[in-house]
């Protein structure tokens, strides 16, 4: 673990959910629901907390997270997220960078460590990992089916995969990710979750749904918490 920085980065003014990373979530918030998770299961572990936010920020120091108060340069919607991830990149010491996103509040602490157990393992193989989600529905772009031929239709369990990246996790080497300003490389592994895992919160009815879950998640998925 000490070749790895776990990377939260978060801004101050969001878009679509006011304050979303710390306004209450359950009886938490989503960036103290992150910072704890990595703290719990890594006591020693390199977090790096990036933000434009100064309530954030004195959130992230009560976790023992590296502090960076980002430039406003680089906390705008208008700025492309490849410089963000360049300029974050700069910053880490470490060899490798697990990028999290707080606005995934369900990837179970199983999952976190699965993940990097399977990059330690398949690195050689690998650029990267980034989790997804399996679509297995029927895809049409501009009037055409991509995934299937509508004169024979098949079941939707017959269906080719396709992976959509929810951003739960992602594992990538800090050189790639400050070269390329990138957290997913051309020839990246697949680590696949479920909902609610591959929930990723962006607007208020994910917001809302989010916390219905998190109040109700034992009586919801008892079979996975």
């Amino acid at each position: 673990m000490k070749d790895v920085t776990f990377v939260i980065a978060v801004r101050k003014n969001s878009k679509r959910v006011k304050n979303k990373n710390i306004r209450k979530f359950g009886n938490s918030s989503l960036l103290k629901i992150k910072l704890s998770q990595v703290r719990n299961l890594f006591k020693e572990g390199n977090i790096f907390l990036s933000s434009d936010c100064k309530k954030s920020l004195s959130i992230g120091k009560k976790y023992n997270a590296i502090i960076d108060q980002r430039d406003k340069k680089f906390a705008t919607s208008s700025i492309p997220m490849k410089e963000v991830y360049k300029y974050l990149a700069k910053k880490v010491k470490t060899k490798y960078v697990c990028y999290l996103h707080c606005t995934s509040p369900f990837l179970n602490n199983s999952s976190l460590k699965k993940a990097l157990n399977i990059f330690s393992k398949y690195k050689q193989k690998y650029d990267s990992l980034a989790s997804v989600s399996v679509l297995q529905e029927y895809m049409w772009y501009k009037s055409k089916a991509i995934n299937y031929n509508p004169k024979n239709h098949p079941r939707s369990q017959n269906l080719k995969n396709i992976y959509a990246l929810n951003f739960a996790v992602c594992i990538v080497k800090t050189k790639y990710m400050k070269k390329f300003g990138r957290i997913v490389g051309d020839n990246f592994y697949p680590f696949v979750l479920k909902f609610p895992e591959n929930l990723d919160i962006d607007d208020m009815w994910q917001f809302n749904l989010g916390e219905l879950i998190f109040k109700n998640k034992k009586k919801l998925f008892s079979n996975v918490y």
